[in-house]
């Protein structure tokens, strides 16, 4: 009797794991990514205390690393193309899920709470510029604000903005900062709004990030690197202690 309700109890367990397995697959579909970008900021531009009466300019070329995660069953909040002109045609901007950046040491986080319509923003081959992949971070896409874009002539991969993969992006040509919308005209050779980046240290106090106008060509690119990472999400991990779970009864049953 101990013997057959164990049997019962084991198929019970499998039926129940084979159950919750399909569960976790059909929402395993999204594929999350991270975008790695390195750049440096000049003394053009500042960060400082929100708090502050004036910007504190960096006092030379700055190194910082950017992080961000995304998903890419976000819907696009870039506009479509048509009614909008190229490069909308291939332009997808994703509402990042998290995202950090590292000046100089410190570690800040950077949040949609506090820049409305944060997005990383990428550009397939042709879309950016004719011959070169755009890749970094806007906000408010259409109105094209503050961010940061890097300008890169190739991609290891068969790369599309429309099926994402990992690749790395090579050729650097150079990288295009705003410091917010256009107050008239049409970008990037316009006047700027200026909208700075609002980030947060570990103590969340809030700094500000002022962007310069300009675009930074070769020979930075050693500085300047931007590659796309999948990341493997928490549903990867739960479908592969499924399988371990299914394979272990399996085992325990053969020689049952």
């Amino acid at each position: 009797m101990t013997q057959e309700r164990s049997k019962l109890t084991m198929s019970w367990l499998a039926h129940t794991s084979t159950l919750a397995c399909i569960v976790v697959s059909a929402s395993a579909q999204a594929a999350p990514f991270e975008l790695i970008y390195t750049g440096y900021f000049n003394s053009d531009e500042a960060l400082n205390l929100a708090s502050a009466s004036t910007p504190s300019y960096f006092r030379q070329d700055t190194a910082f690393k950017l992080n961000a995660g995304f998903d890419d069953s976000s819907p696009n909040l870039a506009p479509s193309s048509p009614p909008a002109p190229p490069p909308f045609a291939g332009y997808r901007a994703y509402a990042p899920t998290w995202m950090t950046i590292e000046i100089g040491g410190a570690t800040f986080s950077v949040s949609n709470a506090d820049n409305p319509a944060l997005t990383v923003s990428i550009f397939g081959k042709n879309s950016f510029e004719p011959g070169f992949y755009g890749i970094g971070i806007i906000v408010d896409a259409p109105a094209d604000g503050a961010g940061i874009i890097g300008d890169f002539a190739s991609a290891t991969t068969e790369f599309s903005v429309d099926a994402l993969v990992p690749t790395v992006y090579t050729g650097y040509r150079g990288v295009g900062h705003s410091s917010g919308t256009c107050i008239s005209g049409q970008p990037p050779n316009c006047p700027h709004n200026i909208q700075p980046l609002v980030l947060r240290d570990a103590a969340d106090a809030e700094w500000n990030l002022t962007l310069a106008n300009y675009a930074l060509d070769p020979p930075d690119q050693a500085i300047n690197t931007a590659q796309i990472i999948a990341v493997p999400e928490p549903a990867s991990y739960a479908l592969a202690v499924c399988g371990l779970g299914l394979l272990a009864w399996a085992r325990r049953r053969a020689h049952g």
